[in-house]
């Protein structure tokens, strides 16, 4: 008897369909994972709620690259997954330490998981949502960094912001992501992948904080290749593929 794939199998392979196929029929995907349309319907549902499908009438289609949705609608979805994430990546955090945290809606958790913590460290980041979270914690001070305010994502991007980057050094960079595949972190935002890649360079260690439906998303840009990464913190393990590359690149995956 064929095993029937769980909750996020199912979602990667719809995603992974999508990327061959420009549209896929839920009553196919049922017959191909030997559950109910109903199932189906409801996967897809959840996928296109967080912007990686389009629904179409029997079916999905696949998505932009270069397009997802605002940030306070993707801290609508998978709100546990990503609170796990934060708790635990919040205990590499030790008193003292400089965060530099980049605009997303796991990295919000995670600010606001270090304001619960309230252990004495500085927050170098480009996102108000980040800046917000820690704001009367009293222990945490929190250095902004200028730039262009792009109101869907509630940050600062552009020169100005790199620049202003490039003049710190950090224990700790901590950045989220549209994808990650086998080529690397990948986003949908060009300037955001700058900001990416400047927390990056200023940093003793690089973590990336991603759920389960980011894997193997090829968003716009790739952020940089796996080796620029030393952890991942995410709530499922990653498919075989990734996982081995992953290890071959010596990024430290911890489970939430």
């Amino acid at each position: 008897m064929t095993e029937r794939p769980g909750k996020p199998e199912r979602h990667r392979r719809i995603i992974a369909e999508l990327r061959a196929n420009p549209t896929v029929r839920i009553s196919d995907l049922a017959d191909e994972f030997c559950v109910s349309t109903e199932t189906v319907r409801r996967d897809i549902d959840d996928l296109s709620s967080r912007g990686l499908v389009n629904r179409t009438y029997g079916g999905a289609a696949a998505t932009s690259m270069g397009r997802e949705p605002a940030v306070h609608e993707r801290g609508d979805t998978m709100v546990a997954e990503r609170d796990r994430i934060a708790r635990l990546a919040a205990t590499m955090i030790q008193p003292g330490d400089v965060v530099m945290i980049d605009a997303g809606s796991t990295t919000i958790r995670f600010a606001q998981r270090l304001a619960v913590e309230g252990m004495e460290a500085t927050v170098i980041t480009n996102a108000l949502g980040v800046a917000s979270a820690l704001a009367g914690t009293g222990s945490i001070k929190v250095i902004l960094a200028p730039g262009e305010y792009v109101g869907r994502e509630h940050a600062v991007y552009g020169q100005a912001t790199a620049d202003f980057l490039a003049g710190f050094h950090a224990d700790h960079a901590i950045i989220g992501a549209s994808g990650l595949t086998i080529e690397g972190v990948t986003d949908v935002d060009p300037q955001a992948s700058w900001v990416k890649r400047a927390m990056l360079a200023r940093a003793e260690r690089r973590t990336l904080l991603v759920d389960h439906g980011k894997f193997g998303l090829r968003s716009l840009q790739v952020v940089c290749p796996l080796d620029r990464l030393d952890a991942l913190f995410c709530d499922v393990a990653p498919p075989p593929t990734l996982a081995e590359n992953l290890r071959r690149a010596g990024v430290q995956v911890t489970l939430a």
